[in-house]
């Protein structure tokens, strides 16, 4: 993972919003014309909060398809938004990936903002369906007993690991799964 060129990395926001989405395909071309609004090359990237471990599992993703993308240029994806997904899901099925992003329905959502030289916010309240949340709830954080066990299927985390750290180090350990999915590239 060399960065000899030193390519800069784009402006990078992350939101927290709550969805209810009835239609998906509306909804992304949505997506799509606000990036395309805020300039190229802006890419908006809408996660199920309901899906991931939190705010760190999002950074740590974001950092390693940022890195894969802009610095080494070498992702697996055809878009930012799907490479994203797949950082965001630790593979590199997109049939596995896209079961992470926005979907029909009611979700909190975190949303990715990367490239937008001016401020997004305003842009993503626009979006139909969204209710975007001046900073990220407790809640985003907080980790139930369905969605513990959600995570430790979907990242292979065992109890016995989970014993040894801790419940409060589960996002910590999905962060360790996202990176090492970086060996399978």
């Amino acid at each position: 993972m060399n960065n000899a060129d030193k390519t800069p990395m784009p402006p990078l926001t992350l939101l927290y919003a709550d969805a209810e989405i009835p239609d998906i395909k509306a909804f992304l071309a949505a997506v799509h014309t606000t990036a395309e609004h805020l300039g190229p090359p802006t890419h908006i990237i809408c996660i199920n909060a309901d899906k991931v471990a939190g705010s760190l599992h999002v950074k740590t993703a974001l950092a390693h398809a940022c890195r894969a993308w802009f610095v080494d240029k070498n992702p697996v994806a055809r878009s930012f938004e799907m490479e994203m997904l797949l950082w965001v899901a630790a593979s590199r099925q997109t049939r596995e990936a896209a079961a992470f992003g926005a979907q029909s329905g009611t979700m909190p959502l975190w949303v990715v903002v990367v490239g937008a030289e001016k401020s997004s916010e305003e842009e993503i309240a626009c979006l139909p369906g969204i209710t975007l949340h001046t900073s990220s709830p407790l809640s985003a954080e907080k980790i139930d007993a369905s969605k513990r066990a959600r995570l430790m299927q979907d990242f292979i985390v065992t109890k016995q690991e989970l014993s040894i750290v801790g419940d409060e180090r589960l996002p910590e350990l999905v962060a360790e799964r996202v990176a090492l999915s970086a060996v399978y590239r």
